[in-house]
């Protein structure tokens, strides 16, 4: 999983906590996801006169103060939307900027708002290089709360790592074949979060064991990143190469939609 998803799959999970709760400790900038992470701060497109044209205002510094900023905007609750660029988003995936967008859907009484992460690099700062912004990308929209059906996204992300591993072993090498295995196995595990790095991705309390077990299993079987990993590859063979590519495609569309799927359903849905 990139720094990326992780990052905004743990905002709208402990933001939903702070925003029904109204008490949060713990998560910034302690939250694994920040921790090469300089700023986070959000902003959003403003006038300071009706004369003057819009510009970017940081409405937070941090997660905290936009969690609290939300609040007292009477904000209802956070929700993951993706929204799909291209076709083969996949190939793109582990490359800043690519991969389709991931939104945080900021849901109110009448509309939703939805923001979006603009990562920067800095090189001259060694421990923490990275510059997070996220900014309000689009403003005053019908709601749209994505919610899929349990079973049948877990299920489709089953079949897609059956086929997947049953390729891997066959084409590639044992380490793939057992990466995939371990994340279909995921599926039906008692405790879905061992083995995984981000141990702390979102408030665990707030969510049932299928719902775990399928954003584990698809965390897990994340593999489109740059040079080097599963997407980076390529087979000489016509027919091998068209198949990896339609169970890469696939794995990638079922991962989003196991991903949003458990996230959107916890407890406060």
């Amino acid at each position: 999983m990139t720094g990326i998803l992780a990052q905004i799959i743990a905002i709208t999970s402990f933001g939903n906590e702070y925003l029904k709760s109204g008490t949060l400790t713990g998560f910034f900038p302690q939250n694994s996801s920040f921790q090469h992470c300089d700023i986070v701060d959000f902003r959003e497109l403003k006038k300071k006169s009706i004369f003057s044209s819009k510009k970017e205002i940081t409405v937070s510094k941090n997660p905290m103060e936009w969690f609290e900023y939300l609040k007292s905007k009477d904000c209802k609750k956070l929700r993951l939307y993706y929204h799909t660029v291209k076709e083969e988003d996949h190939k793109m995936a582990g490359f800043v900027g690519g991969g389709g967008n991931w939104y945080i859907e900021t849901i109110y009484s009448t509309h939703s708002d939805f923001w979006v992460s603009r990562w920067h690099y800095d090189a001259q700062l060694t421990e923490k290089p990275w510059q997070v912004t996220y900014g309000k990308a689009i403003e005053n929209r019908p709601t749209i709360n994505q919610q899929l059906d349990s079973n049948q996204t877990k299920g489709h992300l089953k079949t897609c790592l059956e086929k997947i591993t049953d390729f891997a072993y066959k084409e590639t090498t044992e380490n793939w074949g057992k990466l995939f295995e371990t994340a279909k196995n995921t599926l039906e595990s008692e405790n879905p979060e061992s083995n995984f790095y981000h141990n702390d991705l979102i408030c665990w309390k707030n969510y049932n064991l299928e719902n775990r077990q399928l954003l584990m299993s698809a965390s897990k079987a994340f593999v489109f990143g740059g040079m080097g990993s599963w997407n980076d590859m390529g087979f000489e063979h016509k027919e091998i190469d068209k198949t990896y590519n339609e169970l890469s495609a696939n794995l990638y569309k079922s991962m989003k939609e196991s991903i949003t799927c458990s996230v959107n359903r916890d407890k406060y849905e």
